[in-house]
């Protein structure tokens, strides 16, 4: 298949180009002016907008195999295509656990042709599963999800010793570390002490993650990954507190990056306070300080990363945590939101154009090490790319999402700036709120 993207502005490394592109079997074959560019089989009219490389999500839930009531492959991608992410990496927290290079396999079978856009598997570590490491990496899956407890069972991964060999064994197969940095023991004492005490509304669950169980998880995980000297991404910082543990580590962090959610860029305990069970998230919303110093450490590059961690539920399943939030599960739709609600921040002054594509697409890229095949418009690059419309006004409606499920905590907001079509290597995928393609245009990255 070829295309030709015309009257466009292109993001290239060197600044914003006036002019067009060609593809041809998913990559890009040219970039010039109309008249040079090759005929092809299909043109787009970008009629003056911005085009950027298409975003990378390191951190989505689409919940197959188990839970696809709330989720699935079809819809989870079909939703990054519209929110113009067009490669994900899926988190393994499935039922089973994705644990295994058995499971792994199994998963690769069964999403098979049901994707939209480009993804890649996350494997989970555990303690008695050591030896999976090494033949996930064989199997062509590189990066390694280190969670503390996963699917109701405790991993081992906090115990530092084991954490440590742990990733030593990762830096071995060149792979890369997924830190969820949380010190257990003190968040389980805490949700414990609060739902001894019947403390159970969102306010009460705002409380259940004490700030310092993440700095000092965090700064623990980061000294760990230096000494071994591993590929390490630190997801999730959501305080004040973390940001200034990141800051002072700076000399320390080498090959570690840092992620931060859309939800702890936007939303606050004020803002979300009558939300319920709907503003309910596993590391939870903090506040208005901490929103700000969030941003600051985006714009300085403290932080380097910004991923959905796109985890919706039923709203079934939600509603169960209004009498009670403990009986509902935590997690938020995002990965259609995101950026709109990130070009909506640079229209208000917030940020940069250039701080959200270098954190949503070039860094990920790297990151992966798929750089530069990802994450930018270059010759020879896949033609993975996005149009965004940057003064269209849309109000976000939960009930117009590609998700399976049809709700947001970002209900009534007014946005400005939207992807218009998303273009995943060269075939358009989405457009202007319908997706045009087949499923099965996305394919599985092996490392």
């Amino acid at each position: 298949m070829s295309l030709k993207i015309i009257n466009a502005k292109l993001w290239l490394e060197e600044g914003i180009y006036d002019g067009g592109l060609a593809t041809l079997d998913g990559k890009i074959i040219k970039i010039g002016k109309e008249p040079s560019l090759p005929e092809t089989e299909n043109t787009i009219d970008a009629k003056g907008m911005l085009v950027i490389p298409g975003l990378i999500d390191l951190h989505v839930h689409f919940r197959e195999p188990g839970y696809t009531q709330k989720e699935d492959f079809l819809t989870g991608t079909r939703a990054a295509a519209a929110g113009g992410v067009t490669t994900v990496l899926d988190e393994p927290n499935n039922k089973s656990v994705t644990s295994t290079v058995e499971a792994l396999k199994s998963k690769h079978d069964l999403v098979k042709g049901k994707a939209y856009v480009d993804y890649l598997f996350n494997m989970a570590v555990y303690v008695d599963k050591l030896d999976e490491i090494e033949l996930a990496a064989r199997f062509g899956v590189k990066c390694f999800a280190v969670f503390d407890e996963l699917g109701d069972r405790q991993t081992g991964m906090d115990d530092m010793g084991i954490l440590f060999d742990a990733l030593k064994l990762i830096k071995s197969v060149n792979g890369l570390a997924m830190l969820n940095c949380r010190e257990s023991d003190l968040v389980i004492h805490t949700i414990n002490q609060l739902k001894k005490e019947g403390k159970n509304t969102l306010k009460d669950y705002m409380s259940h993650f004490p700030y310092i169980a993440e700095a000092a998880g965090g700064a623990k995980r980061v000294l760990l990954a230096h000494d071994a000297g591993v590929q390490a991404h630190f997801r999730e910082v959501s305080t004040a507190e973390t940001v200034d543990m990141l800051r002072k580590l700076k000399p320390y962090l080498g090959n570690i990056t840092s992620e931060v959610r859309p939800d702890h860029l936007f939303l606050n305990q004020e803002n979300t306070a009558e939300l319920g069970p709907y503003a309910q998230q596993w590391t939870p919303i903090r506040t208005k300080q901490d929103q700000r110093e969030l941003w600051s450490a985006l714009n300085d590059g403290t932080i380097d990363i910004i991923a959905s961690d796109h985890a919706t539920h039923t709203v079934e399943e939600k509603d169960s945590g209004w009498e009670n939030i403990w009986n509902s599960p935590p997690g938020l739709p995002a990965i259609e939101s995101m950026l709109p609600l990130l070009l909506t921040a640079v229209s208000e002054g917030k940020t940069e154009l250039v701080r959200i594509v270098d954190a949503t697409s070039c860094t990920p890229a790297k990151r992966l090490g798929l750089y530069p095949e990802k994450g930018c418009i270059n010759i020879g690059s896949d033609a993975d790319l996005v149009i965004l419309d940057l003064k269209q006004e849309k109000i976000i409606r939960g009930d117009e999402s590609l998700a399976k499920t049809h709700w947001t905590p970002y209900e009534d907001w007014k946005i400005k700036g939207a992807p218009v079509t998303t273009i995943v290597r060269g075939i358009p995928v989405y457009h202007e709120g319908e997706i045009l393609a087949e499923p099965g245009v996305g394919q599985f990255i092996l490392s």
